[in-house]
C-alpha cells in the first residue's frame, strides 16, 4: 500500500525514535492505513533509488483464540507484574521432566537444563 496522502498529515504524527535495540513504534496514523494490529508482520521493501516501502504482510493463517490468549497474557502481565514468577534452575528442570516424561531428559526447544537452555545462541539474537 503506497501512501500519496502524507502531505497533509501532520509531520509529527509520522515520526518515531529507534530504541537502544532497533524497535520503534508505527506511528498510530500509520497503523491504521495499513489496518495493523498487535503482532502483525511488516515487510521493508528497498528500492532502486534507497527508499524504503513498508507493507502489512499477509497472514498464512490466523488462530483468534490464540491471539486473544496472548493479548489476555500481555495485559495481565502490564497490569500485575507482581504476579510474575523468577525462572529458577529448579523449576525450569520439573517444567521439562513434565514435558519429555523423563528426568533430565529435553524435548524440542527446552534442554535438559536452564543453563543450556539460556546458553542457546537463538535466544541472544538482536536482528
Amino acid at each position: 500500500m503506497q501512501m500519496h496522502y502524507h502531505i497533509h498529515m501532520n509531520e509529527d504524527d509520522l515520526q518515531s525514535s529507534l530504541t537502544d535495540r532497533y524497535q520503534t513504534t508505527v506511528p498510530a496514523r500509520i497503523r491504521k492505513a495499513l489496518g495493523l494490529g498487535k503482532r502483525d508482520k511488516l515487510e521493508w521493501i528497498l528500492d532502486e533509488s534507497g527508499g524504503v516501502q513498508i507493507r502489512k504482510v499477509a497472514l498464512e493463517h490466523e488462530d483468534p483464540i490464540l491471539d486473544s490468549w496472548l493479548d489476555f497474557l500481555a495485559d495481565d502481565i502490564e497490569k500485575h507484574p507482581e504476579r510474575l514468577i523468577p525462572l529458577d534452575a529448579k523449576w525450569y528442570e520439573d517444567m521439562v521432566t513434565r514435558l519429555s516424561g523423563e528426568p533430565g531428559k529435553g524435548v524440542s526447544g527446552f534442554p535438559p537444563t536452564l543453563e543450556e537452555f539460556l546458553a542457546q545462541p537463538d535466544l541472544h539474537n538482536e536482528d
